[in-house]
């Protein structure tokens, strides 16, 4: 997902771990009271999914209440021409087949109703019901707290890596990739470096749970393994995985093969964590170790330094059960979350969503609804624990997929073919009772990598922590050369006002540096 997603919307991230890229908005459906969600296919329906009687072949897929499942859903088709696989692929298809809720997709397609955008209007205003501004004059009092928490064991860290880099030309996971301007750190080992530097200050290990997807997870494995989990404590780290979807031909409904022998599945979103996290059992771990509260990143942004005390504090002081840090849209049309209230209820909704006619309304050149998502949440773990399914929404994508068993040639579409379905964690906000919305700094919080070139790519990521670190520097009165690069790790400093403490007017910068 990894909206990935979480407010985004638009990347392959976000927990998400798509390959495809979106080509149409998603939508969403209200919850049914067995988490799954309400609503009508663009006239797809259990009308045109008919039930067949269930016929298995001999030689083919023998579990026969399976058999029978994919008759009634009408996901039969799925069994045509089985015989061309070999007993292996058989095998593993079979036990894939069995491993997907059929009753819940069929409930999914025949009750949708895609109807996400009518919170918005009427209803929909600008004005936070519970909001914190910057500069605010409480933020010393409120990162003392955050930081007594942090130092309490209280605090867990969970970075949601489920997406690869395929947007930015490569199939690896997104966190293996060098993202750090100077000393080509990867995001996750600049992640856990900020993770190792907060626990040694606190004089404990911060637990840090990363959420990974089917296709990200053997690697990012492998990379703790190799690099012995960057000098942290083994057991203070647990990868788990996110669940799946089947991925369903737009128009029919019908579930595509990726392969033969393979069913298309798609990562089922960032607000797939609560399920992850019951079936890892990591509600029970962290109650174990006294943690109540979860601080939420995505993977692809490093400008987060887990865990912010600043933003941990202000949710422990303001009695928060879930807060979420927002920047100024750039415009109307920026492919974020956009963060507003309906009926005095903070709810994140996409920006299309919102009306042309009033997205771009405001005063002095600032957008009426100019609060953005950008993934970073603080969330009682309490709330994780006991909350209900969430809504699904439905995100159209141009899927490559074959049409048989006994076909290897791949139909490469040129347009969006195919629905994925995805939960996000931040429908959980209109079922709290108490959230907040933090204000940050865009050049200081936000720095996406989301494209191959351009606005939010690495370059652009790479040379706005140039400049970020260059100011903590020049702001302590240290003199940067122009052509110098310049790169703080976790390590030396977290803000600038540790680097007012560490550098002086009679230091100078020549070239380029990382200061560790």
């Amino acid at each position: 997902m990894g909206h990935g997603r979480d407010g985004l919307l638009q990347d392959d991230d976000g927990g998400g771990g798509r390959g495809a890229d979106p080509v149409d908005r998603p939508s969403s459906s209200a919850a049914s009271p067995h988490g799954v969600a309400a609503g009508d296919l663009r006239g797809v329906g259990r009308g045109d999914l008919q039930p067949a009687a269930a016929v298995a072949k001999p030689g083919t897929v023998v579990n026969e209440s399976l058999v029978q499942q994919l008759a009634d859903c009408g996901q039969d088709h799925l069994l045509e021409d089985t015989e061309a696989l070999d007993p292996v692929t058989l095998e593993r298809f079979e036990r894939q087949l069995e491993a997907i809720d059929w009753e819940a997709l069929r409930s999914l397609l025949d009750t949708w109703d895609g109807s996400w955008a009518r919170v918005v209007e009427p209803d929909a205003v600008p004005e936070l019901p519970h909001l914190v501004r910057q500069p605010e004059a409480d933020s010393e009092q409120a990162r003392a707290c955050g930081e007594q928490r942090i130092a309490d064991g209280r605090v867990a860290v969970v970075t949601v890596a489920g997406g690869r880099g395929s947007r930015l030309g490569s199939d690896r996971p997104k966190g293996l990739l060098p993202v750090m301007p100077v000393s080509g750190r990867t995001f996750l080992e600049h992640f856990a470096a900020c993770i190792g530097e907060r626990s040694r200050r606190a004089g404990r290990a911060i637990p840090w749970l990363v959420m990974t997807s089917p296709e990200t997870d053997g690697p990012t494995r492998t990379y703790f393994d190799q690099q012995q989990h960057f000098g942290l404590d083994p057991g203070q780290v647990v990868l788990f995985q996110q669940g799946t979807r089947p991925v369903v031909e737009i128009g029919t409904g019908r579930v595509l093969l990726s392969e033969p022998g393979r069913v298309a599945t798609s990562p089922d979103g960032h607000g797939g964590l609560l399920e992850a996290m019951r079936r890892a059992e990591l509600f029970g771990w962290l109650g174990d170790r006294g943690v109540d509260s979860l601080f939420y990143h995505q993977v692809d942004n490093p400008a987060v330094l887990p865990p912010d005390p600043l933003l941990v504090g202000w949710h422990h002081l303001r009695g928060s059960q879930m807060t979420t840090r927002v920047v100024s849209r750039r415009t109307a049309e920026e492919r974020m979350g956009v963060v507003l209230s309906v009926a005095g209820r903070t709810r994140i909704v996409e920006y299309i969503d919102v009306p042309q006619s009033v997205a771009a309304a405001g005063d002095g050149g600032r957008l009426r609804f100019w609060a953005g998502n950008i993934g970073v949440h603080v969330l009682d773990q309490q709330v994780l624990a006991h909350a209900s399914g969430l809504p699904w929404h439905r995100v159209d994508r141009t899927v490559v997929h074959v049409p048989g068993h006994g076909s290897g040639q791949p139909i490469e579409p040129g347009a969006a073919n195919a629905w994925q379905f995805e939960r996000f964690i931040f429908d959980l906000l209109p079922e709290i009772e108490t959230g907040l919305v933090v204000e940050g700094d865009r050049g200081r919080d936000f720095l996406p990598v989301k494209q191959s070139r351009g606005t939010d790519s690495l370059e652009s990521a790479r040379a706005g922590l140039l400049a970020l670190h260059r100011s903590w520097l020049e702001a302590a009165g240290t003199s940067v050369h122009p052509e110098a690069d310049v790169e703080i790790t976790p390590s030396w400093a977290l803000s600038a006002e540790e680097v007012l403490d560490r550098s002086g007017s009679d230091d100078a910068v020549q070239a380029r540096t990382v200061f560790e």
